[in-house]
């Protein structure tokens, strides 16, 4: 009897470890053609091994994606992209190709659907996605599609992933749990005098237990934007150049929508201007659409027991560790964005801002005024701050606090408002 049940447990995990020995693997085939699209075998790669399996792009392959790349069926999959994924660099095509995303009028051109526990890597550290952006910078089209996304998707890694010149946005996640980019590099670098346009690093929305470390940015927009209910983010050890910010917001940009940013934490990031020169506009960013937008549908409030219900809400951001060089506007809250004080005055914003820490924020200012916070005056603003040693180029530091709930605990001497 023990002979023979050995003899059954032994033949099981010899059947288990061959199941996992016998992983499928499809190496995806090049056309090695520009004109001709590796699309149909990308979504055949994955149509075969996407089910626990491996798919490999290996080095020195360059694939051309002509068409919107639609990346589904990978349950437990492995990708090992060691080569090249290039968009076709022609407008007239994407402007049909990409896929429309309701969401500030976007488009996507790669989209990861439906993903679970996928492993998206390059063992080499070679994988390189290249979106062709100078075609884009020069003509500066309506329709720029949003490099690479992550959509519906839960439990997927991207480790040792370059990216370069995005038409918009490097990244996209959305709709999406437990997303992890770890060794990313991201490069919008223009060869002629127009300058990249839109090209954030990441933009999380309607996703939440996102990481994003060890992250190299340089380009012309956020290096990452935390978009409307985006919750549970880490940021850690980054250098971003020539940007606009780690960037909460823009929040309530659309009427009548429920928007939340929460559980924000970001850590050990360096702003510095970009290779090309381009100037570090700001370091740690809140930005609020005013009323008229999503915060108080066309400026109206809810009054119930003298609390006003708010249509977004701002709640527990850290920032800490933060190293400036040259930027414009090193930490800034704007509560006016993309209108001007006129017409914020008669609308003002209604996004609560609230347990927002910003800690240990060193180097030097563009501008004198080294903070700037202005809150609007119809919602909480309560913003708690410690060591903050930024020494402007030129002239005395400033500290601008506007509207803020609480100035005596807010650990600057506000200097002005």
């Amino acid at each position: 009897m023990h002979s023979q049940l050995s003899a059954t447990l032994t033949a099981l995990l010899f059947s288990a470890f061959s199941g996992l020995a016998q992983a499928a693997t499809c190496v995806v085939p090049s056309a090695g053609n520009p004109s001709v699209s590796d699309v149909p075998a990308i979504n055949a790669a994955f149509a075969s091994c996407g089910n626990g399996g491996i798919i490999q792009f290996p080095a020195g392959k360059t694939y051309a994606i002509n068409e919107l790349l639609k990346i589904q069926g990978c349950n437990g999959c492995e990708v090992q992209l060691d080569g090249t994924l290039k968009l076709l660099a022609n407008i007239t095509l994407w402007n049909t190709q990409a896929q429309p995303f309701a969401f500030q009028a976007s488009y996507l051109a790669i989209i990861v659907d439906g993903a679970k526990n996928m492993k998206f890597h390059s063992p080499t550290g070679k994988g390189l996605i290249d979106g062709s952006g100078q075609a884009w910078y020069d003509k500066a089209p309506s329709i720029r599609p949003v490099l690479f996304t992550t959509a519906n998707s839960t439990g997927v890694t991207y480790d040792r992933i370059k990216m370069i010149n995005s038409p918009m946005w490097f990244n996209l996640v959305t709709d999406s749990s437990y997303i992890t980019f770890t060794n990313t590099v991201l490069n919008a670098t223009s060869s002629s005098s127009k300058a990249p346009k839109n090209t954030d690093g990441f933009d999380t929305f309607r996703s939440n237990h996102v990481t994003i470390q060890d992250l190299w940015y340089n380009g012309g927009d956020d290096s990452i934007s935390f978009k409307p209910n985006s919750t549970d983010i880490t940021v850690k050890d980054a250098v971003m150049l020539g940007s606009h910010g780690v960037s909460v917001g823009s929040i309530a940009q659309y009427p009548g929508i429920y928007d939340i940013i929460r559980n924000i934490w970001v850590q050990n990031v360096t702003f510095a201007n970009g290779l090309d020169g381009t100037k570090s506009e700001n370091g740690v960013r809140i930005k609020s659409w005013p009323g008229g937008y999503g915060s108080g549908m066309g400026g109206f409030s809810f009054i119930m027991r003298n609390y006003v219900l708010k249509l977004a809400a701002v709640k527990n951001v850290t920032y800490q560790d933060i190293t400036v060089s040259d930027v414009s506007k090193p930490v800034i809250i704007d509560s006016c964005y993309m209108k001007d004080d006129s017409y914020c005055a008669s609308h003002p914003a209604q996004v609560s801002i609230t347990d927002v820490h910003i800690n240990n924020v060193k180097g030097t200012s563009a501008s004198n005024t080294v903070v700037d916070l202005e809150c609007t005056p119809k919602a909480d603003c309560y913003i708690y701050m410690k060591n903050i040693s930024i020494t402007p180029t030129k002239g005395a530091a400033k500290y601008v606090c506007t509207n803020l709930s609480d100035p005596s605990d807010v650990g600057i001497p506000c200097s002005s408002s």
